[in-house]
């Protein structure tokens, strides 16, 4: 009867520090580079966009009107992230800095989105299809629905 009663109890202790430990790694993913790269304050230098022509970049925007970048950043911030992964695709499209996060651009012309990497932090995203729209519209100043 002693050996049931330790068994129960044992297992009682296992399953829940196995409940916990599930329940840290769960809320320690969630929203990270929401809560890494956007929850600072902007440090008002200048964003300047990069587009690349052939193998090189040129600046094509320079924002800095702060109502655009709290709507950018804000639209960034709410995108769908997958942390620790790791993207092998050609050169971005469109690159920028902001608060010195390095932000790479690939545009999805089949889906109209806009799918992002934070380099250095192994997190990938894409945005809303309204999201990519609003964003493009501001880094480029052009619609992203005549983008070729």
């Amino acid at each position: 009867m002693k050996r049931l009663i330790i068994l129960f109890i044992i297992t009682g202790l296992v399953l829940v520090g196995c409940h916990q430990a599930a329940s840290k790694g769960k809320v320690q993913k969630t929203d990270s580079t929401k809560q890494r790269v956007y929850s600072g304050s902007w440090d008002d230098n200048p964003i300047i966009i990069e587009q690349r022509n052939n193998k090189d970049y040129e600046t094509v925007n320079e924002l800095t009107n702060p109502d655009d970048v709290k709507t950018l950043i804000k639209a960034l911030g709410n995108a769908d992230w997958e942390e620790n992964v790791k993207v092998d695709i050609g050169s971005p499209d469109y690159r920028f800095s902001w608060n010195s996060f390095n932000h790479s651009i690939w545009i999805n012309q089949e889906y109209e989105r806009l799918e992002l990497l934070v380099e250095g932090q192994s997190n990938y995203g894409s945005l809303s299809k309204d999201s990519s729209h609003i964003v493009f519209e501001i880094l480029t100043g052009k619609k992203l629905e005549n983008y070729k």
